[in-house]
């Protein structure tokens, strides 16, 4: 009995420790990435959760687990948040293009 709880101890915490993990440290955006994708990566993110919680949402009325009353105010909030995020999405897109193109512009004039 004490060989089987020392096999737990020595193998089963740190397995548990290495698979947990993941599941605890924050996902991290890579340091080569400019700060215009960077917020452009979040966004993009934050979009797909929006349709996801959209697609489950849906489910959850057809499944009957939301009254139909419930269902269009949390609809219409989600709806809201997304197009939110849509528009954040459009105006980032075009500040960033605007950033490249000085960019170019700069780097045009030092060189001569």
């Amino acid at each position: 009995m004490f060989f089987v709880f020392l096999w737990i101890l020595l193998l089963g915490m740190p397995l548990l420790v290495y698979l947990g993990l993941p599941l605890w440290s924050q996902p991290r955006i890579s340091p080569d990435i400019q700060p215009a994708e960077a917020r452009m990566q979040t966004l993009f993110l934050e979009r797909e959760r929006g349709y996801s919680a959209l697609v489950d949402l849906e489910e959850d009325y057809e499944t009957g687990k939301l009254s139909q009353a419930d269902y269009q105010t949390l609809r219409a909030q989600l709806l809201q948040e997304t197009a939110a995020v849509m528009t954040r999405i459009d105006t980032t897109a075009t500040v960033s293009v605007e950033e490249e193109i000085e960019r170019y512009k700069q780097e045009k004039h030092s060189r001569g």
